[in-house]
């Protein structure tokens, strides 16, 4: 029943004094009440029933209708028995609020508005439940048959009330029968509101219309892992009958992602055998490529990507992240993608260079839902054949662990990036690192130690400073003698001269091996 439906009923000669746009809304009950703040009595939906006793002076007016509707009511009916007609700081309250007001005349009681509003939604509801069983019996039989997403996706727009999507976290639309919708939804938008919500449903809104979003499945899932239904409009203003049908939908929607899922899980396991048996190293090449044949991965070139989350590893849900973003990335390409313990390994049939750059772009929006992790990924060479396998994945796991020392909760490295000094000293092991510095800045380190002196700080700034003796000298506040003397000094302690590249090198790499440098 809309409010439409209610003013038209011409034997109870009720005026509708605002809010045109809103007599399409429906009605979900009567409630009838005199308190001036009504609010915590109403869930959505109603005709509020009221005969002003509220009403002190005009701002009341103002608090009423506000907390009306904060809770999203369908209108506002008001008696004439206290005031003759209705006050105009009612009705400018109701027209600021966009909230449809009703003129109740004298002879209509209250009880005649609900006895008559209570039978149509009886009548209504009866017919809405032969509906409902309807839909559900033809969902649960395509569920039954394993009709698969496409079918169920197909069957709810066939004859539905509201217009549903399923969405990704990435933005995706994993159902092929939905493909075609795609330009009509504001999916990455969507997306975002999903990864951003605090409570599920929840109403978004979109130029003039707005959406529902429902979860799909386990409230427990990760979000940036999780489907999720947007529907068209505002669930609290939609009839019991279809929000109960939605909630369902997304319950059998679930029960095919994890059908899905299930197929998925035997690919996986094959994809990780294939791993630890190159990472183990002691299998032959013959049957390397035995294996990776058996994926058709033998002929193609291909990237390996690593991804793990800190400081607390997941290598589940760091597979199901990466799978969801290749998705996202890659919805026509083949790849392989497992978890190894507290990693996620994958195969993708592309060019690690141009890959780096969208799947950057496609991950970062899901940092929002890592709370207190970090995603790291990294990016091979690209390769082809078994015979490159151990390296490719060699090289991912490598930029994935120099992807920690860049910013950002996610943070994604190829390669083919690794440029910097600091990413190739971060590949060097800790004892390596200490020998290297000892034996290049030792003795430095143990004069300045014993006389108090700055011979360290003084090689930074010389090398700092390119070089140049006049700009160390000002930098450092010295004279420019002064400077020469400590050069010289370094230069006999350590055996090397700062007029030798290679010398230069060496101590510039020594002093960045140095912590806290």
């Amino acid at each position: 029943m809309k409010v439409r439906d209610l003013v038209e009923m011409a034997d109870l000669h009720l005026v509708p004094l605002t809010g045109d746009d809103g007599l399409e809304r429906p009605i979900r009950w009567v409630y009838t009440t005199d308190l001036l703040d009504p609010g915590r009595y109403l869930t959505g939906g109603e005709l509020v029933l009221t005969g002003m006793m509220w009403r002190r002076d005009a701002a009341d007016a103002a608090t009423f209708v506000a907390a009306a509707s904060a809770r999203h009511v369908a209108c506002v009916a008001a008696g004439d028995a206290a005031y003759g007609t209705v006050p105009e700081d009612l009705v400018a309250a109701c027209r600021e609020h966009g909230v449809p007001l009703i003129e109740v005349p004298i002879e209509v009681s209250f009880a005649t508005i609900t006895e008559r509003v209570l039978h149509q939604l009886d009548v209504e509801r009866r017919g809405d439940l032969a509906e409902q069983l309807g839909r559900r019996r033809r969902l649960l039989a395509a569920v039954a048959e394993g009709a698969g997403l496409d079918a169920l996706l197909t069957l709810w727009g066939d004859d539905a009330e509201v217009p549903c999507w399923l969405l990704t976290a990435t933005g995706r639309l994993p159902g092929h029968a939905a493909a075609g919708q795609q330009a009509e939804v504001p999916a990455r938008w969507l997306a975002e509101r999903f990864l951003e919500a605090k409570i599920l449903p929840s109403v978004v809104h979109f130029g003039t219309g707005g959406y529902t979003l429902f979860s799909v499945g386990a409230p427990t899932e990760s979000r940036a892992t999780a489907w999720f239904l947007a529907c068209k409009g505002d669930y609290r203003e939609w009839p019991r009958a279809l929000h109960e049908s939605v909630t369902e939908l997304t319950s059998l929607i679930a029960l095919e992602r994890e059908r899905l899922e299930e197929s998925r899980r035997a690919e996986r396991v094959a994809v990780e055998q294939l791993v630890r048996l190159v990472l183990s190293g002691r299998a032959s090449p013959a049957e390397v490529a035995g294996r990776l044949a058996e994926t058709g991965f033998a002929d193609r070139p291909y990237v390996a990507v690593s991804a793990a989350l800190s400081p607390q590893p997941d290598g589940q849900l760091a597979c199901g992240v990466l799978a969801e973003v290749l998705a996202a990335l890659l919805p026509d390409e083949v790849y392989l993608v497992t978890a190894v313990d507290d990693e996620a390994v994958a195969l993708v049939p592309v060019d690690g260079e141009m890959l780096a750059g969208p799947l950057r772009a496609t991950v970062e929006p899901l940092d929002v839902a890592l709370t207190d992790r970090r995603l790291l990924l990294g990016l091979s060479m690209r390769t082809s054949g078994s015979g490159g396998l151990l390296a490719a994945l060699s090289e991912a796991r490598q930029a994935r662990m120099l992807a920690e020392l860049r910013a950002g909760r996610v943070a994604v490295l190829a390669t083919d990036e690794i440029d910097s000094h600091a990413l190739l000293l971060a590949t060097v092991p800790d004892d390596v690192r200490h020998t290297f510095r000892s034996r290049v800045l030792g003795p430095v380190l143990e004069y300045d130690a014993r006389h108090g002196s700055e011979f360290v700080n003084t090689l930074e700034a010389f090398l700092e400073s390119s070089g140049s003796w006049t700009q160390c000298a000002e930098r450092m506040h010295l004279h420019v003698n002064t400077l020469r003397y400590r050069i010289q000094r370094i230069e006999k302690l350590t055996g090397r001269s700062l007029a030798k590249l290679e010398d230069r090198v060496d101590f510039f790499l020594a002093l960045r091996a140095t912590p806290g440098r």
